[in-house]
């Protein structure tokens, strides 16, 4: 047998331990496998002996006819897990005398490139909802800013009923004035003013129910604007965090983004 092949043989264990996963390891002459070095759990069953032709297809026998390396990786269609094979042409005088074959398992590549696969459909989605949720948060933002403005708008417009009610008090005020003078004249006038003294009276009476009823109308105004100064702090306080709500999603969908950059970075590197 030929020293090269010899000293190949020799050298399967160590080249076996160069491998990052299971492997097993095929050494075959121009005639047969003469070497076989089966893994913890690749074991293809090839017996010592067994004609070289009986690899037709393989990559060992490719790489033995060709006198090129040849590499290929396969699912786990065929022995149960995923795996690469490399076949690689031994050379004398650059003559092909032999060639080795490593078929080392893949299961922890498939499984990463599945888990980033899996991983990268998942964050795409998960992005897509934190756009939605961000998208709908800008719009609540500006939604609650238009109300913000209205409740301004309505305190303005209370103030405004404010100062007519103050002069519908100041005017109710001096007709109640001007209604005790003329009672006052009417009754100096005697039993000329008696018919005047009546209009006096009832003028004072309009006077001091109008003034009753601004009072009133005063009050119920005043708190429709305490409840609608504290809806408009509410609306502040929540405009507010809704924006840095959206702030923060836009923070979350970019580092979505970048998970999912780094996803198919990794399904790009495995395959």
């Amino acid at each position: 047998m030929n020293h090269k092949i010899v000293e190949i043989m020799n050298s399967m264990e160590t080249y076996q331990l160069t491998y990052p996963e299971d492997a097993c390891i095929v050494v075959a002459d121009t005639e047969k496998v003469v070497a076989y070095l089966p893994g913890k759990k690749v074991d293809l069953k090839v017996k010592v002996g067994t004609p070289i032709e009986m690899f037709k297809g393989t990559v060992a026998y490719k790489a033995f006819e060709t006198g090129k390396v040849v590499q290929e990786e396969r699912g786990p269609e065929q022995f149960g897990m995923a795996y690469i094979s490399s076949g690689v042409p031994i050379r004398e005088n650059g003559k092909v005398i032999g060639v080795i074959c490593a078929v080392v398992s893949s299961e922890q590549i498939d499984t990463l490139r599945t888990s980033a696969t899996e991983l990268s459909a998942t964050v795409e989605e998960m992005s897509a909802t934190t756009q939605e949720v961000s998208s709908a948060s800008a719009d609540m933002a500006h939604r609650l800013q238009g109300l913000l403005s209205e409740s301004e708008n309505m305190i303005n417009d209370i103030k405004e009923i404010h100062s007519v009610l103050a002069f519908v008090q100041d005017v109710a005020s001096q007709s109640h004035m001007l209604g005790l003078n003329a009672a006052i004249e009417a009754a100096r006038a005697g039993e000329h003013g008696r018919g005047f003294s009546v209009v006096a009276n009832e003028i004072r009476k309009m006077a001091e129910q109008s003034k009753v009823s601004a009072k009133n109308i005063h009050d119920q105004l005043q708190h429709i604007q305490d409840a609608v100064i504290k809806i408009n702090d509410t609306i502040q306080q929540v405009a507010s965090y809704t924006q840095q709500h959206s702030a923060s999603m836009q923070e979350l969908h970019h580092a979505f983004d970048h998970i999912a950059q780094t996803a198919d970075r990794l399904v790009t590197a495995t395959k």
